[in-house]
């Protein structure tokens, strides 16, 4: 349930009218993890969306701060090769820090 985006419109009666483009539960992804939110991340095995997290070679996603350590290989959420070393030598993330 969302609760920080509306979309508004000024109507002919001179009110403003709004709606929640949102549909269902979302979150920010980034320190997520069983410890932090086991009921959130029990929710996550099916109908999911995830946008801007990186992508596994396997085909799953990661964030930082997942329970996972990194693997030694992902697509950042720009579809760019990263590796542990390419995020320590150039402090790039993995996901985006409003990965969701």
């Amino acid at each position: 349930i969302g609760d920080d985006i509306a979309w508004i419109k000024p109507g002919e009666d001179g009110r403003l009218y709004a709606i929640n483009p949102e549909a269902g539960y979302f979150g920010v992804a980034p320190g997520t993890n069983t410890h932090s939110n086991p009921n959130c991340m029990a929710s996550l095995n099916k109908n999911v969306i995830f946008t801007n997290v990186a992508l596994t070679d396997d085909g799953d996603v990661w964030w930082e701060g997942i329970d996972a350590e990194a693997p030694a290989h992902l697509i950042d959420w720009q579809g760019k090769d990263w590796t542990p070393a390419i995020g320590k030598d150039t402090g790039r993330k993995a996901a985006h820090p409003n990965s969701r």
